[in-house]
């Protein structure tokens, strides 16, 4: 409905079956404009979880630029405010807490939680570890209580560049649980001996200690949240710490928001146009 489509749903229902019927993984990810679907966030995420092929929900409060329709700033949809229809909508199944800023980018930018799946059991990561605590270890290079590879471990999970539902992404998430990482370097391959044993939540019927990363997959599930500067809301500031960019074809790269923002848009796609013959 934002992007003038209101007859999508269907086919992305058949989509994601097909996804899922040959084992794909995929991230939803949703734009949230106020008075049009802000009531749906807990429902999106209730959906994610139940879906075999998602794996995590990325939503994104409206980005009023561009292509947008002209709108009032002061209506316009915040990362607490989706946050916070989640923790009520989902009825504190995930919560305002749970949620930690990306340490790569300004904390205003973006917010990011994992939950880990058993059954029907769905538990964020933040409640069993604390997390401020090593990501404060991260942000200042001193690591007196963490090793190198479970920073880099958390660098990984706790950046714009984690492969949300990727077996490496899933063997960091139990490997933090237990203090140690696998350095990205790790590769498992569930046997096909395992084919017959099922367990809920991924089908391998043993402990998670003893997942292979493919089958852990299954029980990890991520939530981000990310605004995007427009117009109304551009902050210098937060700009030059961006960690998403384009690379335009001068070379330079180019903050998102900046390139969306303050006309490199425009001059990119002025610059592309054929040149018109005399």
């Amino acid at each position: 409905m934002i992007r003038g489509k209101a007859d999508l749903l269907d086919i992305k229902l058949k989509a994601l079956d097909r996804l899922a019927k040959h084992d794909m993984r995929v991230v939803l990810v949703a734009a949230v404009e106020r008075g049009i679907n802000e009531h749906e966030v807990g429902r999106i995420v209730e959906f994610g979880l139940s879906h075999p092929a998602v794996f995590g929900v990325n939503f994104q409060p409206a980005f009023r630029a561009q292509r947008h329709i002209p709108s009032d700033p002061l209506t316009r949809m915040t990362i607490p405010d989706v946050l916070k229809n989640l923790e009520t909508q989902t009825n504190g199944l995930i919560k305002l807490d749970d949620f930690v800023p990306v340490p790569c980018c300004m904390p205003t930018c973006n917010f990011v939680t994992y939950a880990m799946i058993e059954g029907d059991t769905v538990t964020p990561i933040t409640r069993i570890l604390d997390i401020s605590y090593y990501l404060n270890y991260i942000k200042n290079r001193t690591l007196p209580a963490v090793n190198d590879d479970l920073l880099k471990t958390l660098e990984r999970l706790w950046s714009s560049s984690a492969k949300v539902g990727s077996d490496e992404a899933a063997q960091d998430i139990t490997n933090m649980l237990k203090g140690k990482s696998n350095g990205g370097s790790e590769h498992h391959t569930i046997e096909e001996t395992r084919a017959g044993q099922r367990c809920e939540s991924c089908h391998a019927h043993l402990p998670l200690s003893e997942h292979a990363p493919r089958d852990l997959g299954l029980h990890v599930f991520m939530i981000n949240t990310r605004d995007f500067m427009d117009p109304h809301t551009f902050n210098v500031k937060n700009a030059m710490k961006c960690c998403v960019e384009f690379l335009i074809p001068d070379g330079r790269m180019i903050p998102f928001c900046t390139y969306n923002t303050v006309g490199y848009r425009e001059q990119v796609a002025a610059s592309l146009k054929p040149a018109v013959a005399q």
